[in-house]
């Protein structure tokens, strides 16, 4: 993995992750290919320390397939790991929508542990049998659209009395239902540049000046209980605003997608012929697990940002010591000895 951050002049702390997983060694990337990233990432996170904060919105967005992937693991994964529709504290969003559409009619959902490598991607969440001793299923979550099955462990909830090896935990926690491999399917797809034509679009349609393309995001996080909102939070960290008069896009900064998850899914409206997958680690109530999310580009009618946490700390009054200065100074001395 690699982490870089910079800071802003109005102190906001700017992130970037890359992060690189494989199975065998032959399959990661080289040295020159890591590099090559890293140097990319300085240049982004110069352009992202002089880029405009946003301000709140809501309007028309593009979430790119890593994006995408962090959105349904928190908002949709989350909601149909089988505890949640069990618990009396939790929101049960799913419990009594079971044969009933809850996402286009074009989509599908499942979620498969027995996947090590999808569209040429290595996947974190593989596994073959669960933390409860229970072989490992591709589970069919949404078929075209609608609502079929849930996560299991070995606790059964009602019209679902048998596992599907999902129950997981960090060790030293009790295994619960979780997720492994989740995997977006879109049987209708659109090129991506027609995706970001049908942005612009919508933002005409809306009377919006700009719409938000989500490009990389570091993770996100979803509340399910029944004492506070049922929403969630996915943390972008490049983002630009798509200008509806066909300005260049604009790399801005200081947002948090936010929202709930039943409106969401009625706003998606078309999904991009691309794909990625996002690889990490999940914390839940049984600890922390590998997982993944693949998912295509998606257009949504509407999301809604909020300004995102910011530290109050002011950049130094000095400026950091020249790295490259640094280092010839130092050649400069060790030769004189």
């Amino acid at each position: 993995m690699i982490m870089a951050t910079a800071k802003a002049d109005d102190g906001m702390e700017l992130p970037l992750y890359q992060s690189y997983f494989a199975y065998t060694p032959a399959d990661l990337p080289s040295d020159d290919s890591i590099l090559h990233d890293v140097h990319q990432m300085i240049a982004q996170l110069q352009e992202m320390r002089n880029a405009p904060v946003v301000s709140p919105y809501a309007g028309p967005a593009i979430l790119s397939g890593g994006p995408a992937g962090v959105f349904f693991h928190e908002i949709f994964g989350h909601r149909v790991e089988a505890r949640r529709e069990k618990s009396v504290d939790e929101g049960q969003t799913f419990k009594k929508m079971v044969g009933k559409l809850v996402l286009p009619n074009w989509m599908d959902v499942y979620d498969d542990p027995t996947l090590t490598r999808y569209d040429n991607t290595d996947l974190m969440g593989h596994f073959k049998y669960d933390d409860e001793g229970v072989l490992g299923e591709r589970v069919p979550i949404v078929v075209n659209g609608v609502l079929e099955n849930f996560l299991m462990g070995r606790s059964p909830i009602e019209g679902f009395p048998h596992s599907n090896g999902h129950g997981r935990a960090q060790p030293g926690k009790l295994p619960e239902a979780r997720q492994s491999n989740l995997v977006v399917i879109a049987h209708h797809t659109v090129p991506t540049d027609s995706l970001r034509t049908m942005l612009i679009a919508e933002c005409k349609a809306q009377d919006k000046p700009y719409g938000l393309w989500f490009k990389e995001v570091e993770g996100g996080f979803t509340l399910t209980g029944r004492t506070i909102p049922n929403a969630f939070n996915v943390l972008p960290i490049m983002v630009y605003r798509v200008y509806a008069d066909g300005r260049p896009d604009e790399l801005v900064r200081g947002v948090d997608l936010i929202g709930t998850p039943l409106s969401t899914f009625e706003r998606i409206m078309a999904a991009g012929n691309d794909g990625q997958t996002f690889n990490g680690m999940c914390g839940a109530e049984s600890g922390w697990v590998p997982v993944s999310a693949s998912s295509p580009s998606l257009l949504i009618r509407e999301i809604e940002v909020q300004k995102k946490q910011k530290s109050q700390d002011r950049l130094p009054i000095l400026p950091a010591p020249d790295a490259i200065t640094t280092t010839q100074q130092k050649d400069k001395t060790l030769g004189s000895d």
